[in-house]
């Protein structure tokens, strides 16, 4: 009985994590006929705002239930880990974040010439409306790294239970990423650091050890890195 549980266990993480992918690529077509409905502000100069902002709210709706179908019918948590939930992490292994963490943002800053991330997406010369569009991919980016966190614990939990089904301390769940969502991000322009991006998908994936597997912490992380 235990041996069938793992296994349902197993392949309920690797749908879990087709399914996530599958709604950060769907979503965006779903608010795609939502912002023109909202031309009347700002004559249409917004509309790549509201895309952006229903990119991220349907992602909220979609993130909340998810959670809770899992949690009242599979008795499966997805937005955190019970078995990391409150763990303190010894100095050494914030000390080893800290420095993954600035040598990440080292890398980005000096590709955009030590200027503020922000500020920098937004080019020399912009005006309101301009803003607003980037304050839109921002909040959007903001909920992205949700579907990040959890899709890394869900394909590293399938990873470690098809081989030993012991702990393991390779970022199965960063390459993973880097393929899938890395590799898609590319091909649309996501980023304007789109190679550096790309690999940081790996970090991410080795963050979320380095945490101990805290999704929490891990978010906040990740946020960190991909906005800054």
């Amino acid at each position: 009985m235990k041996k069938l549980e793992t296994k349902n266990s197993k392949y309920l993480d690797l749908i879990t994590y087709v399914v996530c992918f599958a709604l950060v690529i769907a979503t965006p077509y779903l608010a795609g006929p939502t912002a023109p409905l909202f031309d009347w502000v700002g004559y249409g100069a917004m509309r790549n705002f509201f895309y952006e902002l229903f990119t991220g709210i349907y992602w909220v709706i979609e993130i909340i239930l998810m959670a809770v179908f899992y949690k009242k019918k599979l008795k499966k948590t997805i937005l955190s880990n019970p078995e990391t939930k409150g763990q303190e992490l010894p100095y050494k292994r914030i000390a080893v974040i800290s420095v993954v963490v600035a040598v990440c943002i080292l890398v980005i800053s000096a590709q955009i010439r030590f200027n503020v991330k922000p500020f920098y997406d937004l080019g020399e010369k912009f005006n309101g409306y301009e803003l607003m569009n980037h304050i839109g991919i921002f909040i959007r980016n903001i909920v992205k790294c949700v579907w990040i966190v959890i899709m890394a614990k869900a394909i590293q939990s399938f990873f470690e239970q098809i081989g030993s089904g012991k702990i393991n301390q390779l970022p199965y769940a960063g390459f993973v990423l880097m393929m899938t969502v890395g590799i898609y991000d590319f091909i649309i322009g996501a980023n304007s650091l789109a190679v550096t991006y790309l690999f940081l998908y790996v970090i991410y994936g080795w963050l979320y050890l380095l945490t101990d597997r805290s999704m929490m912490k891990t978010y906040l992380l990740v946020m960190f890195i991909f906005l800054f």
